[in-house]
């Protein structure tokens, strides 16, 4: 039997869509005949030996926070994205953008790319309408963010994507509402994180007594505030907790607490090189999301699956698809409530049994979201693709 070519355009060099990209693509390999074309950076290594790699782009860090400025001092290395159309050299079967990259979908219009081929495209999260956005957002944000994904949201209506995947229900009922044909959205959930285990075998760390993880980008929306407020409730009760920070973002307001509670914090404020994230994600006991907003768009978490991979239960919010993606491996409380999380830290702290149970429960969790199973899931959509394809070419 002939194996389809899946081409896969990956537009950035950071956060974690580069992640995201390479288990997908190492897993579908396996079914595929697999290439990734990608920016000129050091993510070269994520990919599997069977995966073709293509480094067609230039590389660019657009930082949400300082997204305008980034963009205009980079406008001649954004049009060098125009590359996307060597795709043509690869001779693919079916083209899948594994995010919604405003750039690579502006220029796959433009080319036409999606007349001559098979297009699919991954969603990671969805708003109601352009006000939800723009309020969300600018919240949360700033001006930049918000603008940024305003223009993401317009030119990724360009290109008529043959399939869009998105990760939840919720995701695809958003989708529907705004106008989208139900039958061109496959749900597929994201899948868990296994990378960091083997990048960082050799730096894994026992789990250490009353050690609790926030890992990832630092922003308003994820509550590191409320995080803060519910530390001195919880060193009340658990003199020796130890609370891990590790990520970039601007956690200058908080300065005061910082010092005063410096026993109980461990604080990387920085960007995690992948062989470290094992170490820090072995030591904790639990992993915390307290993401502050109540109105938060239907979506995944990247850090979600993999505190899911080291068998780590999460204590998280309620907003959001949290609560069923944490059930039975955590606890979701409500948002913007200190006292209310400071009692699910303590409580899974406290009760080695529950908390155990959690971690087998976070564990089979993992093996539901393998990569292999996702893999699978993306040949049937991209089979699905092909005959619909056909089928239309025919008439």
């Amino acid at each position: 039997m002939v194996k389809i070519r899946v081409v896969y355009v990956l537009g950035s060099s950071w956060g974690g869509i580069p992640h995201y990209t390479a288990e997908l693509a190492n897993a579908v390999s396996r079914y595929a005949n697999v290439a990734v074309i990608k920016p000129k950076d050091s993510n070269d290594y994520l990919f599997d030996q069977k995966v073709g790699v293509v480094d067609v782009f230039p590389p660019i860090e657009f930082s949400q926070k300082n997204f305008l400025r980034l963009l205009f001092r980079n406008i001649k290395k954004v049009f060098l994205y125009r590359n996307v159309r060597l795709v043509d050299t690869l001779k693919p079967d079916i083209i899948h953008i594994p995010a919604s990259y405003p750039y690579i979908s502006l220029f796959a219009f433009l080319y036409r790319l999606n007349k001559r081929y098979p297009m699919v495209c991954t969603i990671h999260g969805t708003y109601k309408s352009i006000l939800h956005l723009l309020r969300f957002e600018f919240k949360y944000g700033g001006l930049n963010h918000a603008v940024s994904l305003l223009i993401s949201e317009f030119l990724n209506y360009l290109p008529k994507y043959d399939k869009v995947i998105v990760h939840a229900q919720s995701n695809m009922d958003t989708l529907v509402m705004k106008g989208y044909d139900p039958k061109k959205i496959a749900v597929i959930p994201h899948g868990a994180y296994n990378l960091f285990k083997k990048i960082g075998s050799n730096k894994r760390s026992d789990e250490e007594d009353n050690s609790v993880l926030f890992f990832g980008y630092i922003t308003e929306k994820k509550g590191i505030k409320y995080l803060f407020k519910a530390l001195p409730i919880v060193v009340r009760k658990i003199h020796d907790v130890k609370i891990i920070i590790a990520g970039e973002g601007d956690l200058s307001r908080y300065s005061g607490l910082i010092s005063k509670y410096r026993a109980n914090l461990e604080i990387y404020n920085e960007f995690i090189p992948n062989e470290v994230v094992s170490k820090l994600f072995s030591r904790a006991k639990l992993v915390i999301l307290p993401y502050e907003a109540k109105d938060l768009p239907p979506g995944h978490s990247g850090v979600l699956t993999i505190a899911f991979s080291f068998g780590k239960p999460v204590v998280t919010t309620n907003g959001g698809e949290f609560p069923t993606l944490v059930k039975d491996c955590g606890l979701a409380v409500p948002p913007e409530n200190p006292e209310a999380l400071a009692e699910a830290i303590i409580k899974l702290l406290e009760d080695d049994e529950l908390r155990k149970r959690m971690s087998r429960n976070a564990l089979k969790r993992a093996e539901e979201l393998s990569w292999d199973n996702i893999a699978k899931m993306h040949i049937k959509v991209y089979e699905d693709v092909l005959n619909e394809r056909g089928k239309r070419d025919q008439n």
